[in-house]
């Protein structure tokens, strides 16, 4: 254990937090500078940006997307050096500075874009950066360097969506794996920092819709029959996910392997456009009105299809705003086919799939029940069903673990092994 005193490992916290702060503002600026450039319209101000693009200019922007980004990844990947997770850099790996900030931007540059991923993953591994060099500057003992690396990650991923309790939760549960006095002031600071230094130079984003929830018997029975089967969605996904990203291409066969796949999805857009739409555009829309069941079943095999290709052809990216989107759609699908017997408004059986989606995609359900919360400032009356969908979601993969998939009988719940952090 560190033996810095916890008031100076505060201070260099605050720095740390305002210099990730800064560059999330960076990175949150350049998305909504490409999005402009790209479609005349930006995320701030338009929820969709492609709504009003046409599907042939979409689709063209899609193939050239390909072809530029498989270019840029095979530059990254042939000339630059490995690129250091955020498990690395708190094990004490040295991050480089050019590779690391470059990937960085290349991610939201390429989400901004059209690529059918999250964006999350940037700001992760841009904390890690500012908090390990900032570190080893100071000559920092290495477990003060692993609090301060996972707390910049949090603190990162909390800035980039205005989500300060979910980034400290992140860096608490699903980095560091425990909560002591330190580890909590610590997360809390460097989180406070961030998010509060890109508040100053980004606008605040808009909430998801709020949807009122409520302790009755009917949304208990919603809470726990949807965290079920949004649970197992979430579970599967990742694996999904897991697989298509450790069969992506290195080296030159990224050159035609993402074009290849881009010319696909550009196939897809330009039939159906809205397969390609912000997954917060969709989510919210989830969380406002209640789509027709084969839209529902249309729009979930699409968006599953297409977030799988861009990973599988190696397509650099994360899955916290795709995953709280299918997760709205699996609720509504369950909320569609239960409104004969519960009736609770399709918007709520939305939200609770997409807590407990995302609570098992990213294998941390405090972070997944506290985002759910934060997105939509929900009232105190939703807690209780939100806590029972998620307990459901969780206890749900955990029984199917241990009848099914013996791999996973020993792993704990908050193994996030396809976003890269335990690696």
């Amino acid at each position: 254990m560190t033996t810095i005193p916890l008031n100076r490992l505060a201070v260099v916290a605050t720095i740390i937090g305002v210099l990730t702060g800064l560059f999330v503002a960076a990175l949150n600026w350049a998305a909504i500078g490409v999005e402009r450039l790209v479609y005349g319209a930006d995320h701030l101000h338009n929820s969709n940006p492609i709504a009003d693009v046409s599907p042939v200019r979409l689709a063209v922007t899609v193939v050239v997307l390909g072809v530029v980004t498989s270019w840029a990844w095979f530059i990254v990947h042939r000339w630059g050096r490995r690129e250091v997770s955020v498990v690395g850099a708190m094990r004490g790996e040295k991050v480089p500075i050019p590779e690391t900030a470059a990937s960085a931007f290349l991610q939201v540059i390429t989400v901004a874009a059209g690529a059918p991923v999250g964006a999350e993953n940037a700001p992760r591994i841009a904390g890690s950066l500012i908090g390990e060099r900032f570190s080893r500057w100071l000559q920092l003992d290495l477990d003060a360097k692993r609090i301060l690396v996972a707390s910049a990650a949090g603190g990162a991923l909390g800035a980039s969506f205005h989500l300060p309790l979910a980034g400290v939760l992140f860096a608490l549960e699903v980095l560091l794996v425990e909560a002591s006095t330190r580890t909590v002031v610590i997360a809390i600071v460097t989180t406070t920092a961030a998010v509060g230094t890109t508040g100053l130079f980004v606008p605040i984003p808009d909430v998801f819709a709020t949807v009122p929830l409520n302790e009755s018997p009917g949304m208990l029975v919603a809470a726990a029959l949807t965290g079920i089967a949004a649970g197992l969605g979430g579970h599967w996904f990742s694996t999904a996910a897991t697989h298509a990203a450790r069969r992506s291409p290195r080296g030159a066969a990224i050159l035609w392997q993402m074009p290849l796949g881009f010319l696909v999805i550009a196939a897809v857009v330009y039939v159906y456009p809205t397969a390609l739409a912000n997954p917060r555009w969709v989510a919210d829309q989830l969380l406002n009105d209640a789509f027709l069941l084969p839209t529902l079943l249309l729009l979930l095999i699409l968006r599953l299809f297409l977030f799988l290709l861009a990973f599988r052809v190696g397509t650099v990216g994360g899955n916290l705003i795709p995953s709280f989107a299918l997760g709205t759609i699996i609720g509504a699908i369950v909320g569609t086919l239960l409104q004969p017997l519960i009736d609770i408004p399709i918007a709520a059986f939305a939200l609770l799939g997409a807590a407990a989606f995302l609570s098992t995609t990213m294998s941390a359900p405090l972070f997944g029940l506290i985002a759910a919360v934060e997105f939509t400032d929900m009232e105190p009356q939703g807690y209780l069903p939100i806590f029972l969908t998620v307990a459901s979601a969780v206890l749900a993969v955990r029984v199917w673990a241990v009848l099914i998939d013996s791999d996973l009988r020993t792993i704990p719940i908050t193994y996030a092994t396809w976003t890269g952090e335990t690696k």
